[in-house]
């Protein structure tokens, strides 16, 4: 699978674009674009490589994740899929958005609910899933087995973790998903966060300061 990556909104949030390049079926991993120029830079991109977008997935709903969904739903045609556990962040989207001047296009709603061990067809390749609360309770990893990377959103980030101070968030339950599931994957996947530069599952384990620490 390719994988290209969008720096977009005023947290500087990663919106991946990730295709099987054999069939050019596509996916839209946690689309934060909100301006015209964000959503425009996708969408070109999209057209350019000839891809046929056939879902949008997020790690997990936080306001900074969402803000493209309606967009690439209208535009394309495609069902969004989360966790179900995450469905009150979208329904308190456009008071979260007001805080930051940001004005949503509807109401966002999940056609899918991924829990542990769903999966996603993109052309030859699947992307599985593992559940990750803790930043958020409905807390995703999106991974591939084949290619050893993984979307970890905000659970996991180069040289620190997720923040656990926002309404739903818990730093035991986000630990625990770290060491029982993210870092069990082996050291080769690629690290793919939310925010921020890419790492590696061996690096982390090597060098992450906040995985030391224990209560």
């Amino acid at each position: 699978m390719k994988i290209e990556r969008f720096i977009v909104n005023t947290f500087g949030e990663n919106t991946y674009l990730v295709y099987d390049d054999a069939t050019l079926e596509c996916a839209v991993i946690d689309p934060g674009c909100y301006t015209e120029g964000e959503r425009n830079a996708i969408a070109t991109r999209i057209n350019q490589l000839n891809l046929r977008p056939k879902y949008i997935i997020n790690t997990h709903c936080h306001i900074d994740h969402i803000l493209g969904v309606n967009f690439l739903k209208k535009t394309y045609g495609i069902p969004f899929a989360a966790n179900a556990a995450d469905q009150y962040l979208l329904d308190k989207a456009d008071a979260y958005a007001m805080g930051w001047d940001w004005k949503l296009d509807g109401k966002i709603e999940i056609d899918i609910d991924i829990t542990e061990g769903s999966e996603f067809k993109i052309g030859n390749a699947t992307l599985k899933c593992a559940a990750t609360p803790g930043h958020t309770p409905g807390g995703m990893v999106i991974y591939s087995e084949d290619d050893k990377f993984m979307f970890t959103g905000d659970t996991l980030f180069r040289g620190t973790i997720g923040r656990t101070d926002l309404p739903g968030g818990d730093y035991d339950t986000l630990m625990a998903s770290i060491h029982n599931r993210v870092m069990r994957f082996d050291g080769q996947y690629e690290v793919l966060p939310g925010h921020g530069e890419s790492s590696s599952i061996g690096k982390e384990a090597a060098s992450n300061p906040m995985l030391g620490i224990e209560d």
